[in-house]
């Protein structure tokens, strides 16, 4: 998963629906990820129903910049985005500063 959420362009927003992220289960930095424009079909990609729902891009970018921004303005590494992206997937809320 680090992988492919370090290759989705900075900064970038889409009107409507833009490109959602799947992965598959369970969530870990070194899980299979994809990054598309499908329609979750119960949580699962449509075209490729062995990954799950984890986040759309727009929003993992907002999950990477507040963590930054807790941080003082850190660059996270790409471990640390993902995981950040991980809990917010899993928790609805951005992880905290520990």
């Amino acid at each position: 998963m680090v992988t492919h959420l370090n290759d989705i362009p900075d900064g970038n927003r889409f009107e409507g629906a833009g490109p959602t992220i799947f992965a598959r289960r369970p969530w870990a930095p070194e899980s299979d990820a994809l990054v598309l424009r499908d329609q979750a079909v119960d949580c699962m990609a449509s075209t490729a129903p062995d990954h799950a729902y984890l986040l759309e891009v727009d929003i993992a970018h907002e999950v990477v910049e507040v963590w930054s921004a807790w941080r003082d303005g850190a660059t996270p590494t790409p471990e640390e985005a993902t995981l950040a992206i991980i809990y917010y997937a899993k928790h609805d809320a951005y992880q905290p500063v520990v």
